[in-house]
């Protein structure tokens, strides 16, 4: 069985989202946030960076970084339909924003939330919430772009890039200003959140439906 440490509002949403559609046997364990430099051992234990989530796998070994989560757990289910398959001409449009969105959007995320972890100037850190705000602003607008009227990133096919796209709408601070921007990610966002299995997870997170 799988085991899947995480926290409400973080990175585990997706992953956890997935588990429920794939319909994935998973034990979820929420660790509390903890001091800065203060994790639990228990985390600490099984990913030294002392980051969640984190993916138990049932031969017992540790998974880390979201993004590859998803797509392994899309790819051991095939009949969830939340990956194509290697060979589909869709696979490699999965792979391609799957890892832009994780290497980019998720990145500017955590500069603008823990700004003072990217700088050594002392005070450096609102500098780097600006730039991260900016930058992520662009990396929207490129995705935006990309997925032009299509209901989902593949098309009219749910996928994980989806999923995970909408966890990192959800972190938006001031959503409405967001989505009056860009009224395709709007669009997309609400069609994965009225997901029934997802609503539920959303609803755990306290990520907005």
């Amino acid at each position: 069985m799988f085991k899947l440490y995480g926290r409400p509002g973080s990175g585990s949403g997706a992953v956890e989202a997935i588990l429920r559609l794939a319909d994935i046997e998973c034990e979820v364990v929420d660790l509390p946030r903890w001091p800065e430099g203060e994790p639990p051992a228990e985390l600490l234990a099984i990913n030294p960076l002392a980051q969640v989530p984190v993916l138990i796998l049932p031969d017992g070994s540790a998974m880390t970084e979201s993004a590859a989560m998803c797509v392994h757990l899309a790819d051991l289910h095939p009949s969830a339909g939340l990956s194509p398959a290697i060979g589909e001409p869709s696979r490699a449009a999965f792979l391609r924003w799957m890892f832009y969105l994780s290497s980019n959007i998720y990145m500017s995320e955590l500069r603008y939330f823990y700004p003072h972890r990217y700088t050594a100037d002392a005070f450096g850190a609102d500098a780097v919430k600006q730039a991260s705000l900016d930058r992520k602003s662009f990396e929207w607008s490129v995705f935006s772009e990309a997925l032009g009227n299509r209901p989902f990133a593949l098309g009219d096919r749910l996928s994980a890039v989806d999923i995970y796209a909408a966890m990192l709408i959800s972190w938006i601070e001031d959503l409405d200003e967001f989505c009056a921007r860009f009224p395709a990610l709007r669009g997309l966002y609400h069609r994965v959140a009225g997901v029934p299995e997802i609503a539920a997870v959303w609803a755990r997170h306290g990520m907005p439906t």
